[in-house]
């Protein structure tokens, strides 16, 4: 047996103890790096991984913001209802049938569907019914309640309401399923009147299951803000009345449309188009023959049909459909000419029932023959001669001039989505002899949208809200 010297007796110490030093600094450099990542670089980390296996999240809807009309009529409001979920893992295997039994039957839903549900076991949420009211929420409690059944989740929720019914759905517009904004005054200021959910953390066990209630700690929800609008609920009635009775005196297909203006301020007092929807059921289609045609359809022949009645019902013809103002417009040349200080309202003009034009008649509405009136007289019974008249004096130039100065070439950027960006008319240079001297046939247009492209959230007033209409009041003090 060979014996070690004492010189290698000390020099195998001397690397055990370097290695055991090389090992204590890898291991204790390793954990003290650990540690510093975990307490320093990523505090939240392991303690949001803790908070999500020790507690449970239950969201509280905020209430969506109320809606008023000007003189204080409640329009929109958010009404508390109930989603009922269920956790399969926490139910009884004893309960799994008569629970899906009862529960189908109180909340009116599949029975199969719901006890396929309640049949996977490892499952930890499962949607039952959403929106439903107080008494059905109860009556899902007290079962739960007298049979000891765990995991049956009763949680508040809110659901959009319009409490006037059939009243302004053109301008309310309406909302999904989760409460945002899909149309109309919910869309444009849906951002305003959306509110900051709420949230219920309940701690757990190491099952999954609620620990006692004394653990809950609750942030309560915060509600949207209130929104005030400029339409007068009185007067919409009034106009909404007015029209839906023209619209079947005259059998007018393409739905009847109105506004009412403060022309002071610009101000939309009402504005409509008829036949219009209920905001609260808003996907039902109005039209009975629509409705009927699209309910005989099938598959995705009827997905299209219905998609694309829901639409045209939904868009708001006031401001996003053709629009030709016809006589109406006199009121821009009137004022037109009263500015530049072509006529004068005692100048004269002659109406013999029809006037030509580079080889085109003009014919006076129902065949009147005013013989000689004043421009006065003449705007008073819309002469259609005495417009031309005066129409020529104004030359194409001015007329486009006073044109734009109305603003009829820009959008008015009313508070309501989808206004179309500009206008189709003619210009000085696109005129013709017929369009120079009859320039009462002068016609603005708003761009037609396209059967097949989904519509624009867009609102726009034909009419100028700012130097244009002081124009048009000083003409009309003059009569």
């Amino acid at each position: 047996m060979r014996h070690l010297t004492p010189q290698q007796n000390r020099l195998m110490r001397r690397r055990a103890r370097f290695l055991a030093a090389v090992l204590a600094v890898v291991c204790f450099g390793g954990l003290l790096v650990r540690l510093f990542t975990l307490q320093v670089l990523d505090p939240g980390g392991y303690a949001a991984r803790a908070a999500d296996q020790q507690l449970r999240g239950a969201t509280l809807p905020a209430a969506r913001g109320e809606i008023y009309s000007a003189d204080g009529t409640l329009l929109a409001a958010s009404e508390t209802c109930w989603t009922i979920r269920a956790s399969p893992r926490e139910l009884d295997d004893a309960l799994v049938q008569p629970a899906a039994q009862a529960l189908s039957e109180i909340l009116e839903i599949d029975y199969e569907e719901t006890l396929e549900k309640f049949s996977q076991r490892t499952s930890n949420d499962c949607l039952l019914s959403r929106r439903v009211d107080r008494e059905t929420a109860d009556a899902v409690r007290n079962w739960c309640t007298e049979h000891g059944a765990e995991g049956i989740q009763i949680r508040q929720d809110t659901k959009r309401v319009y409490p006037q019914g059939d009243f302004m759905g053109g301008i309310l517009g309406f909302t999904d399923v989760d409460n945002a904004g899909l149309w109309g005054l919910e869309l444009e200021y849906n951002e305003q009147l959306t509110g900051q959910n709420g949230e219920i953390l309940t701690a757990k066990n190491a099952w999954g299951y609620d620990m006692p209630t004394h653990y809950q700690t609750l942030v309560e929800a915060i509600p949207g803000n209130t929104l005030t609008l400029t339409i007068d609920a009185n007067i919409q009635h009034w106009l909404e009345s007015a029209m839906d009775a023209a619209v079947r005196e005259h059998n007018v297909a393409q739905r009847g449309v109105g506004i009412v203006m403060d022309v002071q301020t610009g101000a939309i007092l009402a504005m409509t188009s008829q036949p219009d929807y209920d905001p609260n059921t808003p996907r039902r289609i109005i039209n009975e023959e629509t409705r009927a045609a699209v309910d005989a359809l099938t598959g995705e022949e009827r997905s299209a049909a219905l998609q694309e009645a829901q639409q045209t019902q939904w868009r708001n013809k006031a401001i996003s459909d053709l629009y030709e103002p016809g006589s109406v417009f006199k009121l821009i040349t009137a004022a037109a000419a009263l500015d530049t200080g072509v006529c004068t309202p005692d100048d004269t003009f002659v109406c013999a029932g029809k006037i030509n034009v580079a080889g085109t008649w003009f014919r006076c509405a129902n065949g009147h023959v005013h013989g000689v009136e004043t421009f006065a007289q003449g705007l008073a019974v819309s002469c259609n001669p005495c417009f031309i008249q005066i129409g020529a004096r104004l030359g194409k130039e001015n007329f486009c001039n006073y044109f734009e100065a109305f603003g009829l070439r820009e959008a008015t950027g009313i508070d309501l989505p989808g206004e179309i960006k500009r206008s189709e008319y003619y210009t000085a240079d696109r005129m013709g002899l017929v369009q120079d001297f009859g320039l009462l046939k002068m016609i603005v247009k708003t761009i037609k949208i396209k059967k097949k492209q989904r519509p624009h959230f867009c609102v726009g007033v034909v009419g100028s809200v700012t130097y244009g209409w002081g124009l048009i009041v000083q003409a009309i003090r003059h009569f």
